[in-house]
């Protein structure tokens, strides 16, 4: 199928930005990457008049690395330089796996980290290894900029705390704490680069034999990436043994809200989110 017409723009400023946005509101789309925006034109899943293009704006791009203030990753870094990044390999393999696992090499050289997240799909891979982080999205607009968390900013499908006449700037992910372990699984009906029936991030920390800290954040089993909150004080504080595994699994079954779709049917997702919980805390108490 064949684009439909629409006017295209290329601002070098993210004042020309916030101008555009004001002026054509709703009939405007930003476009970085492309990868999810001309298909979805194309289709006609999406529509509209207007399309700006992020690629020339100053200040958007870059991807840095602090000790201290942690990882830094501008709305223009494609998927594949984050992903391949020393520091995200060494100190957030978690996210690193959820970008090598993401649709294929032509799209990971193409798309965002901050176009994933602002899809706002419920399977975005990059969203649970970012909220079990605790990362942050700077928005800009003309007023200035705020930032929210991840776990925030998502509020449902195709939806984000995104005013009118703003863009996510960058996106901030924290220095790890001291003896984090993370790691994101997937489970896809056809391939590994398929859209996840299932995909979760688990971070933790232990001290003494007992679970310390930890986050556990589940995609596709509901309208946004969720927190399996139950799931993690099951464990919290608790004894690192295959009963409290088994517990936080059963757990993590029960909370989560997931729809039949052309993937997968509610129960089978429910039952994978069982056994990737249980996998997942079994490999990282290992390591531990």
């Amino acid at each position: 199928m064949r684009l439909p017409p629409f006017e295209f723009h290329a601002p070098t400023a993210l004042e020309q930005v916030f101008e555009l946005l004001a002026t054509y509101g709703a009939a405007a789309r930003l476009m970085s990457g492309g990868t999810d925006l001309l298909p979805g034109l194309r289709t006609g899943k999406v529509r509209c008049e207007h399309v700006i293009a992020l690629k020339r704006v100053a200040g958007l791009g870059g991807l840095e690395f602090d000790p201290a203030r942690g990882l830094a990753i501008g709305a223009g870094a494609i998927l594949a330089d984050v992903g391949r990044h020393p520091a995200t390999r060494t100190h957030y393999p978690a996210l690193a796996s959820a970008i090598d696992t993401l649709a294929t090499v032509q799209v990971r050289n193409k798309g965002t980290v901050a176009g994933n997240l602002c899809n706002a799909s419920p399977c975005a891979d990059t969203a649970t290894p970012l909220m079990a982080l605790g990362a942050r999205v700077v928005l800009a607009g003309p007023d200035g900029r705020r930032e929210v968390g991840v776990e925030e900013f998502l509020v449902g499908p195709d939806h984000t705390r995104l005013a009118q006449v703003e863009l996510v700037e960058r996106i901030l992910v924290p220095p790890p704490r001291a003896g984090l372990r993370t790691i994101f699984q997937k489970i896809s009906p056809r391939s590994r680069v398929d859209i996840a029936a299932v995909n979760m991030t688990l971070a933790l920390t232990t001290k003494g034999g007992a679970f310390e800290h930890v986050a556990l954040f589940l995609g596709t089993v509901a309208p946004t990436p969720m927190r399996a909150a139950r799931a993690e004080k099951a464990l919290e504080g608790r004894e690192i043994n295959a009963e409290n595994i088994e517990a936080a699994a059963l757990a993590a079954r029960a909370e989560c809200r997931p729809i039949t779709d052309l993937r997968a049917t509610k129960e089978y997702k429910a039952h994978i989110v069982y056994v990737l919980t249980r996998r997942a805390l079994q490999t990282l108490t290992a390591e531990a």
